[in-house]
C-alpha cells in the first residue's frame, strides 16, 4: 500500500511540475495572441484529449514532459492558414522571450509556494549535532555526556583513522546521510577504505574483532566559547543472526521542533528559495567542471529519493524536496542547450543583436538534434538508475 501511495504521489507531483511549466508558456502565448494548436502533458499514448476553442488539450501516458505547439515554432502558419501576426515569429522579440521564459518563471514561483507550504503547514524538525547519550552505553563509559556537541565536519571524507584488529589506522571513518530524524550515530558510521577508487568496507567476522577511533567533541561554556577534546571510542564485535556487527554506540541527537507563523513561514520560504537556487546553480557549474558526475540521476533516482523522504521524514519534507526539484527544472531549462528554453532565449538574443532571423529550418533541425540528445541522456540515466538499484539489491 505504501508503495502505491508513493507512486501515485510521485506521478501527481511530477505532473504538477510539468503542468505549471507548460502552463507558463501557454498562458503568456495566449495573452500575446499566439495561436496554440496543442497543449500536451506527457508523452506516448493519449489517455485523454479534448478541443476547446482553437486548441487541442492532451494528457498522455508518460508524465515525463510536455509541450505547447505554437504556430511559428512547431507548427507552420501555412498549415493552418493563420495570419503571421498570430504566430510566435509575428510578435516582438521581447514578447517572444517572455513566452519562452514563462515556464521557468512559473517553476520558480511554484518552488516558493512549495517551500512556504512546507514551512507553514508542518512542524519543522531540525537535526542538531548536540548529542543525547544512552545511559551505560559505550559513549557514556567513554566520558561523553548529553548536551555535548559532536563536530560533524571533522568526521567527513575519511579524515578520522580507525584502528581495527587488522592493525592501527587501517581504515577510515565515513558518515552515511541521515535517513530519519531518529538516526543514531552508530547507524551513520561507515568504516572502510578507498582502494583504486573503490570503497572497501571493514567487515567483522570474529568475536575478537573491534574498531577504535577518536570522536571530536565540544563542551560549550557559553554560546560562543567551548573546549574541544578527542574521545576514544572502542566498539567490540557483537554476534547477530546474520554474522557480526559492532555493539551499539549510544549516541543520538537533539531535534529542534519549530512552528512558524504565516509571516515567519514567508521569510523562511524566501531563504529556502534563495538557498535552493544558489545550490542548484552551483551544482550545475560543478557538473560542467566534471565534479560529482556519479551523483547525477534520472527519473528512477528521483522517485527513489522522494519516496524515501516521504516514508522517513514525512509529508512536509516531501513537499520541500519537490520545491528543490522545481528549482532544478527551472535552472536546467535555462541552459542554452538545443531543445531547452534557454536555447530559444539564446536564439532570440542573437537574432535581436544581428537584426536577422535565423532560418526556421536551421532552428528546427538543431532543436531536433538537441531533443534526441536529451532523450538519449534520459534513457542513459534510466539504465544507470536501474543498474544501481539492481547492484544494491
Amino acid at each position: 500500500m505504501q508503495a502505491i501511495v508513493s507512486t501515485l504521489l510521485f506521478l501527481i507531483s511530477l505532473g504538477v511540475l510539468i503542468l505549471i511549466h507548460e502552463l507558463g508558456h501557454f498562458l503568456v502565448a495566449k495573452a500575446f495572441g499566439v495561436y496554440v494548436k496543442e497543449f500536451s502533458i506527457g508523452f506516448g499514448p493519449v489517455l485523454l484529449s479534448w478541443i476547446k476553442g482553437e486548441t487541442k488539450y492532451s494528457l498522455k501516458a508518460f508524465p515525463l514532459g510536455g509541450y505547447v505547439a505554437m504556430v511559428g515554432e512547431e507548427v507552420a502558419t501555412e498549415d493552418l492558414k493563420i495570419p503571421f501576426t498570430r504566430s510566435l515569429l509575428g510578435i516582438s522579440k521581447p514578447k517572444r522571450a517572455l513566452v519562452m521564459s514563462a515556464g521557468i518563471i512559473l517553476n520558480l514561483v511554484l518552488a516558493f509556494v512549495l517551500f512556504f507550504a512546507s514551512n507553514w503547514g508542518f512542524t519543522q524538525r531540525t537535526l542538531t549535532n548536540q548529542m543525547v547519550i544512552t545511559e551505560n552505553s559505550v559513549a557514556a563509559e567513554a566520558g561523553i555526556e548529553t548536551g555535548q556537541v559532536l563536530v560533524f565536519t571533522n568526521l567527513n571524507n575519511g579524515s578520522i583513522a580507525v584502528n581495527t584488529d587488522e592493525g592501527p589506522a587501517t581504515y577510515q571513518l565515513f558518515l552515511n546521510d541521515f535517513a530519519t530524524y531518529e538516526d543514531t550515530l552508530g547507524q551513520l558510521l561507515n568504516v572502510g577504505k578507498v582502494v583504486d577508487g573503490a570503497f572497501v568496507p571493514y567487515v567483522m567476522n570474529s568475536e575478537t574483532d573491534f574498531i577504535e577511533f577518536a570522536l571530536p567533541v565540544r563542551t560549550y561554556t557559553t554560546s560562543t566559547t567551548f573546549t574541544e577534546a578527542n574521545i576514544t571510542i572502542r566498539l567490540e564485535a557483537m554476534v547477530t543472526d546474520t554474522g557480526f556487527t559492532f555493539e551499539p554506540l549510544g549516541i543520538g541527537f537533539y531535534v529542534i521542533m519549530t512552528d512558524y507563523t504565516f509571516t515567519e513561514a514567508l521569510g523562511e520560504a524566501g531563504r529556502d528559495w534563495w538557498r535552493g537556487v544558489t545550490l542548484i546553480i552551483n551544482t550545475v557549474v560543478e557538473l560542467f567542471q566534471g565534479q560529482n558526475l556519479d551523483q547525477v540521476g534520472g527519473i528512477v533516482a528521483i522517485f527513489s529519493t522522494t519516496s524515501s523522504i516521504l516514508n522517513n521524514l514525512g509529508l512536509g519534507s516531501y513537499i520541500f524536496i519537490w520545491g528543490l526539484i522545481s528549482v532544478n527544472l527551472a535552472v536546467f531549462n535555462l541552459l542554452p542547450f538545443p531543445g531547452l528554453d534557454g536555447w530559444h532565449l539564446l536564439v532570440i538574443t542573437i537574432e535581436g543583436i544581428f537584426k536577422k532571423e535565423i532560418p526556421a529550418s536551421v532552428k528546427n533541425t538543431i532543436s531536433l538534434i538537441g531533443f534526441f540528445i536529451l532523450m538519449s541522456l534520459m534513457v542513459f540515466l534510466l539504465i544507470k538508475d536501474i543498474l544501481a538499484l539492481v547492484l544494491v539489491v
